[in-house]
């Protein structure tokens, strides 16, 4: 399906993208990294340079805010900007999102963990934050979540919660159900009482894992 665009008055293709592929593409336009989202989006569609092109012109890098003008109030995917008259996919955010980072963020409790010296310090041992963009872009172009069921990103932990540590988020049958299905993950989150393990620090490499349930 194709749409006009009134101000740029190209042909626009209409796609309708998987959890995974408006994952990917979030990702890669938060960094800016067109090159391999025009690459994505020829691959996986099978279209031309051009057409690729015209398609990320209109992607917005953040729902609700025009990719042309940048008015901030747009309202549902694949709408024109009442502002500029620019046609908008509008994607709506991916369900790895900063809400979900920072639900996690919030979760991780580090007094079950092993570790006699966290345990001394566990009032100063924390996380500060979760970042909700995926470190290795590159393998955006080839990864694929339902079989890998992990995604890898950073967190700041530590005493103060300042050191960078890789972060590991392995996903449990409910949360690839609720990934294929659009579903938050936050509900996906466990807490202590229900697996007391669902968190592992490796202090020394800068490491954790998390398994979602």
């Amino acid at each position: 399906m194709k749409v006009n665009c009134n101000k740029c008055k190209n042909e626009v293709i209409t796609i309708t993208f998987s959890e995974e592929q408006k994952l990917d593409l979030y990702i890669l336009m938060q960094y800016d990294l067109k090159v391999f989202t025009e690459k994505k989006i020829i691959d996986e569609f099978n279209l031309d340079k051009k057409e690729a092109k015209i398609i990320i012109q209109h992607l917005n890098n953040r729902n609700g805010r025009c990719a042309e003008c940048e008015f901030e109030k747009l309202n549902g995917e694949y709408i024109e900007c009442p502002n500029c008259g620019a046609f908008n996919y509008n994607l709506n955010e991916p369900m790895f999102n900063l809400e979900f980072c920072s639900h996690l963020e919030w979760s991780l409790d580090f007094n079950n963990i092993e570790n006699e010296k966290i345990k001394y310090y566990a009032k100063n041992f924390w996380c500060d934050g979760v970042s909700h963009l995926p470190e290795d872009t590159k393998s955006l172009l080839y990864h694929n979540i339902e079989n890998n069921k992990q995604i890898i990103t950073k967190a700041w932990i530590g005493y103060g919660g300042n050191e960078i540590y890789e972060m590991k988020i392995k996903f449990g049958e409910k949360a690839i159900e609720n990934y294929k299905n659009n579903k938050s993950l936050i509900e996906c989150i466990p807490g202590n009482n229900e697996n007391p393990n669902w968190i592992k620090l490796f202090m020394e490499d800068k490491k954790i894992e998390i398994q979602l349930k």
